[in-house]
């Protein structure tokens, strides 16, 4: 399977560079260098179809123009402390989450925040927005369950309760490292643990989880909705990526070994069996879901960090009559094909006849010579 520019592909690395891929075979990928050097912790489409919204390990956030391939806007001075966690536009605004729990609400001038209220030891480690539900997103980390809140009432509107204890009695720990949600329901999302937990919540069900995955030897960084029906992709420290199917008990399909570094970014491609993931062993991978060949493999030169891909598609315009463009016409070109003779019936059955003749003439010649 090709992909040569089927799809544009941007690369958040660890020292803060963008790159940019159409994955073309002996391709040399584009660079864009931002004014401070920081871990890419964060990056999603913008508010307009040209805009990449980028967040830093240092705090700040960037907007880049796809078009003029220039960094545009550093927003800094946010609220709260840590890295940024996770980010997406909300119709002008853009909503920024922080690692120690702070989501703020930014819209230029004006800027609205509010706290998720951690533990002690709590932390926010993985943060989404549920397209399905403008308004509604989804937190968890380290000692802090999966929870879901409303932007505009600032309220918790779903909390997991723990996972119970195990046979020593221990609470059973839930560091939380990546959320989905699965389009076919807007009430169900699944988040991938630290502790080889993947995790599926039904808040119109119950607290706990209705499905759960365990890989004892698994240790989850990320997870992202395939394109088939309850179904998701899960990559590990290990170097590893799994396909899994969540509908009840919750099974492992397919697993992914060309990885030679943790897992850190999956995307899938909503219709068609391909996946692109990131790994810090500096290469970019497309795999075929059903085949689980690898389609593409490049090397860009950095620890990668965070995926983005847009799907590019040719139009083919319909030009009128009055646009179209007249070719230049060889005249002793169509002289030639004026004077050459139109094949007919009549004239097939006379050439066919004038052969088999001839046929028998030589058969009659050689019997004769003998």
């Amino acid at each position: 399977m090709d992909i040569s520019n089927k799809y544009c592909v941007y690369v958040g690395t660890t020292r803060g560079v963008l790159q940019q891929t159409f994955c073309k075979p002996d391709e040399k990928p584009k660079y864009f260098f931002p004014e401070q050097q920081s871990e890419i912790t964060a990056l999603e489409w913008g508010r307009s179809e040209d805009e990449i919204i980028i967040g830093y390990k240092n705090e700040h956030v960037c907007l880049y123009n796809t078009n003029e391939c220039k960094y545009t806007k550093i927003i800094s001075k946010l609220e709260g402390e840590g890295s940024i966690v996770g980010l997406f536009p909300l119709n002008k605004s853009i909503v920024i989450a922080k690692h120690d729990g702070v989501i703020t609400i930014w819209s230029g001038k004006k800027s609205d925040y509010f706290s998720i209220n951690l533990e002690e030891k709590g932390t926010l480690d993985a943060f989404l927005h549920n397209k399905s539900r403008e308004e509604v997103v989804a937190t968890g980390g380290e000692c802090n369950d999966f929870k879901l809140w409303h932007l505009e009432t600032k309220q918790c509107l779903f909390k997991a309760k723990s996972l119970g204890h195990d046979e020593l009695n221990l609470p059973i720990p839930t560091s939380i490292r990546g959320i989905t949600y699965f389009p076919e329901c807007e009430k169900l999302n699944a988040c991938a643990t630290k502790e080889g937990h993947v995790l599926l919540y039904d808040e119109r069900a119950q607290r706990r989880p209705v499905v759960k995955f365990f890989e004892k030897k698994a240790s989850y960084t990320c997870i992202a909705t395939a394109y088939r029906e309850r179904q998701c992709l899960v990559g590990t420290t290990r170097g590893y990526m799994q396909l899994l199917d969540m509908r009840a008990p919750g099974k492992c399909l397919k697993t992914f070994t060309t990885f030679t570094g943790s897992v850190t970014s999956i995307v899938c491609d909503p219709v068609e069996p391909l996946v692109a993931a990131t790994s810090l062993d500096r290469f970019l991978r497309f795999h075929n879901l059903e085949t689980k060949e690898l389609v593409y493999k490049g090397y860009l030169k950095q620890n990668l960090t965070k995926i983005l891909i847009k799907p590019l598609v040719k139009e083919e315009q319909d030009l009128g009559e009055e646009d179209k463009i007249e070719e230049p016409v060889d005249e002793e070109y169509e002289d030639i094909f004026s004077k050459m003779e139109t094949v007919t019936e009549a004239i097939k059955q006379k050439r066919k006849s004038e052969s088999d003749k001839g046929i028998k003439k030589k058969k009659k010649k050689i019997k004769d010579d003998q």
